[in-house]
């Protein structure tokens, strides 16, 4: 693939995510932003929840160590706070079941709702953000088809040309970005 496809299919990507990240619903100016960080290790969700409060005050922190604690933590935000969390930051290698599988559920969820789009998520990576071989799942660009979607490389991910940022700073700008849209 030439340089000038994939730039072209990048800014075809950043556009339709553009486009969604307006459509979302703006919290409202009285209720904390609410954050699901899923990770199966303590030490990696502790230090995304130590960087995210430096900047952001008036957020509320949720946890999960594996795709079935996110999917049973999403639904008792809603039960608890009423809505969706703002946002969700969630790791692809996981045990039990794997950021893929969460994606997929929220996915299905949100369609079958006759949604265009769930709850927005950062996938925190250091995979190639690829899985299976005929049926080939992926977080990168046009092959991804959760909305919206994006993904951070971890430090040492093993691609990290192919995500949207990398490392902590790519992290927090993210952050940021789906936290103060409407603060801007």
């Amino acid at each position: 693939m030439s340089n000038e496809s994939t730039d072209s299919e990048l800014e075809r990507d950043r556009a339709a995510r553009d486009h969604f990240l307006k459509a979302l619903p703006s919290p409202r100016e009285s209720e904390p932003d609410i954050l699901l960080v899923v990770d199966d290790l303590p030490e990696v969700r502790q230090l995304v929840i130590h960087d995210i409060r430096r900047f952001v005050s008036r957020v509320e922190i949720f946890e999960a160590g594996n795709g079935h604690e996110a999917l049973a933590q999403v639904k008792r935000i809603r039960l608890r706070l009423g809505r969706d969390p703002t946002l969700i930051i969630l790791d692809l290698q996981m045990p039990e079941l794997d950021g893929f599988g969460v994606i997929e559920a929220l996915e299905k969820e949100y369609r079958a709702a006759g949604r265009d789009q769930g709850i927005p998520i950062i996938v925190l990576s250091s995979t190639t953000g690829e899985k299976g071989h005929f049926l080939r799942r992926s977080v990168h660009g046009s092959r991804a088809t959760y909305v919206p979607l994006v993904s951070v490389a971890k430090e040492d991910c093993v691609a990290p040309a192919r995500y949207d940022a990398a490392g902590t700073e790519g992290l927090l700008a993210w952050v940021r970005h789906f936290l103060h849209r409407d603060r801007r």
